[in-house]
């Protein structure tokens, strides 16, 4: 019994197992847009120019490594280096697609595979509007629960950051959908912890 041979059979096998999970959740993930419906507007929300941060860096990372083991022909780090370019780029995949927000006729999807911050038009009591860095964020408030079942509601708040590119067109869709019955407050000064 080689114990050195022994652990590089358990990481490889937790590689793989790894790996194996990253291409699940990419493929829920993925599966996740496809049923989306009536996309009207998205944007990228990522911290690095609009993509995911640490699965960039990652996937950029284990790019750089599998180009020196395939350039050096070192053949016994092929499998473990396309395992984990593999990995990052389903790492990437899936957090680019949840880090999208995503407006539909139905409602706004801040993060596609996180239902709680999912919420239909109708579900939206108030919003407040203010103007930030390259775009405007938004707080919406709304109910947990249909508005018939008052009693066991309570109120959620939601914030998103509408980049300046997206603004008139997400402004347009919020006057579509809730702009009949409220209307934002903008360019006042208050502070967004009031809200939690």
């Amino acid at each position: 019994m080689n114990i050195t041979s022994d652990i590089h059979s358990l990481f490889v096998l937790l590689l793989a197992l790894f790996t194996l999970g990253a291409t699940i959740l990419a493929s829920y993930t993925f599966a996740n847009v496809i049923r989306l419906r009536n996309v009207r507007t998205s944007w990228k929300s990522g911290r690095l120019y609009g993509y995911p941060l640490f699965s960039t860096l990652f996937l950029c990372s284990s790019a750089v490594i599998a180009a020196m083991v395939f350039y050096m022909q070192l053949e016994h780090y092929f499998a473990i280096m396309g395992c984990y370019t593999w990995m990052g780029v389903t790492w990437f995949l899936s957090s680019y697609f949840t880090s999208k927000s995503y407006i539909t006729d139905h409602g706004i999807v801040k993060n596609i595979n996180d239902p709680s911050q999912t919420i239909a038009w109708h579900q939206i009591t108030d919003y407040v509007e203010k103007p930030a860095s390259r775009g405007s964020e938004f707080v919406f408030i709304y109910q947990s629960f249909p508005v018939d079942e008052i009693l066991d509601s309570r109120l959620i708040r939601l914030e998103l950051f509408v980049p300046d590119r997206k603004i008139e067109k997400f402004n347009k869709i919020v006057s579509l959908k809730i702009g009949k019955t409220m209307t934002p407050v903008a360019d006042s000064t208050f502070n967004f912890k009031t809200f939690e």
